[in-house]
């Protein structure tokens, strides 16, 4: 990634893309009265059904289910946080979302597929919002930024969570983890000068940090292709477009990375991506020039950046639906939180 701006695509010059690409994207959805703050996080449940959690006004956590067609009630949990949440599916069915609660522990509940847990608060010092992806069926790792800068790290194993664990690195962002779906989880930070740090747990350690270079504004999003290791790591770059770095599942060096390269745009923040099939990818971004919803999908060659509409602030949050389609839920600009289907 370069401030170097050559042959961007903008979002708004996206428009003169087929109307019927238009046409694979559903009409926008209220999730409900409820207000929010901040960025949502999503996640899959089972096929159709997707849950989300996002702060509400009074610091506290909110969540609500979504079965394909109508979002349930907006339910509020017990304690007060500090972040945004992040939500990760188990594995196993289940749904865990964690957020850095105003002590600095991490604040964690479960939902079973029915119910949410009474949130559990896990000892910690932590100095950003968490990101949180499954290790193994039933795993999962979280970690967020400590006060010298590295990583804090737990392991909830399907009954507990680990003591906090702390690996030495420089981020001046919260992470970004994604499970490989190879038995580990990869994150990436980024660090002085912008530039993109990432990591690989498995196997109960971690197997060092590789510099992947680059030159970013906002935090990373890393997302997994469901296919032989292979993960993808978006960034916002100063230039508000966004550029794509993928793993290929192989070896753990700075060569089995591609490099940065353009996506295009203009966005206000990161983009969130999600593959929706295998090897597949749907990203979803706000558009800078009109603060519209707008789409990118790889299916072996990006489509572009697609106008979907709506209006919304910060990153939406997309999901699975594991029928080919995915959620997207965005933040908009009346705190109000709306979602659209597709592609």
């Amino acid at each position: 990634m370069k401030r170097i701006i050559v042959c961007l695509l903008f979002l708004h010059a996206s428009l003169i893309l087929a109307p019927s690409a238009w046409a694979s994207w559903g009409s926008f959805l209220s999730t409900g009265t409820a207000n929010g703050t901040g960025n949502p996080s999503c996640a899959f449940v089972s096929t159709g059904h997707v849950v989300c959690a996002v702060r509400n006004g009074t610091s506290a956590l909110m969540v609500n289910e979504f079965n394909g067609s109508s979002w349930g009630t907006w339910k509020n949990l017990t304690g007060t946080v500090s972040s945004d949440a992040s939500c990760t599916s188990e594995g196993g069915g289940k749904v865990i979302c964690a957020a850095t609660a105003t002590t600095g522990n991490l604040l964690a509940t479960i939902f079973n597929g029915t119910t949410w847990s009474t949130p559990t608060s896990v000892t910690g010092a932590l100095y950003s919002a968490p990101s949180c992806a499954e290790l193994t069926a039933g795993q999962v790792l979280c970690a967020a930024r400590n006060s010298s800068g590295g990583l804090a790290w737990s392991v909830y194993n399907g009954t507990s969570w680990s003591k906090f664990a702390n690996l030495a690195t420089s981020a001046v962002s919260a992470p970004s983890c994604t499970t490989d779906n190879a038995s580990g989880v990869i994150c990436a930070v980024f660090t002085t000068g912008s530039v993109t740090l990432a990591n690989r747990f498995s196997g109960g350690k971690w197997a060092g940090f590789l510099n992947l270079g680059g030159e970013a504004a906002d935090k990373p999003d890393c997302t997994s292709l469901n296919s032989g290791g292979q993960i993808t790591c978006f960034a916002e770059a100063y230039n508000s477009g966004i550029y794509v770095d993928l793993f290929n599942g192989h070896a753990w060096t700075v060569s089995d990375w591609s490099g940065y390269s353009s996506l295009g745009g203009q966005t206000v923040n990161n983009a969130s991506c999600t593959s929706q099939i295998a090897d597949e990818l749907v990203c979803g971004a706000i558009g800078a020039q009109d603060n519209a919803f707008y789409a990118n999908v790889d299916s072996g060659v990006w489509s572009g950046w697609i106008k979907i509409g709506g209006t919304g602030l910060g990153t939406p949050s997309c999901a699975p639906l594991g029928t080919g389609q995915v959620v997207c839920v965005v933040m908009g600009i009346g705190n109000k939180l709306t979602s659209v289907v597709g592609p």
